[in-house]
């Protein structure tokens, strides 16, 4: 399959990695688009192998959540993730990173060369609904990495995450102002579910559904594909709270609706453009 030069960049430079409990194997496309992962780059959490690896995970939670009040401690990342879920992503050997990424990772000097340093991960969690996943993380070392950046590692990272995990309905939560909802945004149809979340950390938080389409997962990846430039009848801005409140009631009102693009704004909070799938019912 012909991809867009950077994703190719990152199947060239870097190798695929899963971190899971061995007895979620056979519910798993362990070669996602016919990218094998290899044996020494799957790891189980139970097993003292894996430590290095998990270790460098959460040197990556930190790197992208650290300052968001929304790192995990290490029993929630083996409790919600690495044991009844998956952790997918891509790395590289320490000895092939460039100082600021292994000063980052603290994998300086010799010694360390051999360790495989993960890159990228994304964390979904098996929910009870058939088919269904609940992307918990998605983290990427481009947060700290200016010097050797891999754009486009975390797109990848969920796409061939996705087809790992054979998910047919994929859920999810963020916040109006992450930086990251176009990278979900491009993996299908994402159907708000709320606007407004008191139960998290960030209560301007939406949570959303994404009917997976396997062609469609692709489209992101390939030469040519852009993202939609208009559409949407309705607009959220991210940093006015009582247009996440409004939307929310009307949620809560029997309303369905879905996200359809971005509008960034110099100087201002991104603009997030609404199609209405239909409206509140009224009486």
């Amino acid at each position: 399959m012909e991809l867009q030069p950077r994703y190719r960049t990152i199947l060239d430079e870097c190798e695929p990695f899963l971190v899971t409990w061995p007895g979620n194997h056979s519910a798993l496309d362990l070669e996602p688009f016919g990218l094998k992962i290899k044996p020494e780059h799957i790891y189980d959490p139970t097993r003292l192998r894996s430590r290095g690896v998990i270790d460098g995970l959460h040197k990556l939670d930190a790197f992208s959540f650290g300052g968001q009040e929304m790192l995990m401690p290490r029993w929630v990342l083996f409790d919600c993730g690495e044991f009844p879920g998956v952790v997918f992503g891509f790395g590289r050997r320490a000895a092939d990173l460039g100082d600021e990424l292994r000063r980052a990772y603290d994998v300086l000097g010799p010694s360390k060369n051999e360790e495989f340093i993960p890159l990228s991960m994304w964390v979904a969690i098996r929910n009870a609904e058939e088919g269904a996943w609940f992307g918990h993380n998605l983290s990427s070392a481009n947060y700290v990495s200016h010097s050797h950046p891999l754009p486009g590692l975390g797109t990848l990272t969920k796409t061939v995450a996705v087809r790992l995990a054979k998910v047919k309905l994929q859920y999810g939560a963020t916040q109006w102002d992450s930086t990251s909802i176009n990278l979900h945004l491009a993996l299908g149809s994402m159907e708000l579910l709320n606007a407004y979340t008191p139960a998290h950390t960030h209560v301007e938080t939406f949570s959303y559904r994404i009917d997976v389409d396997v062609d469609r997962l692709l489209e992101p990846l390939k030469p040519g594909w852009h993202r939609p430039r208009e559409g949407g009848d309705r607009f959220i801005d991210a940093d006015n709270p009582g247009d996440i409140i409004r939307l929310h009631e009307d949620i809560e009102a029997g309303g369905r609706y879905r996200l359809h693009r971005i509008e960034m704004r110099p100087g201002k909070g991104q603009r997030l453009w609404i199609e209405t799938l239909s409206p509140v019912p009224r009486p």
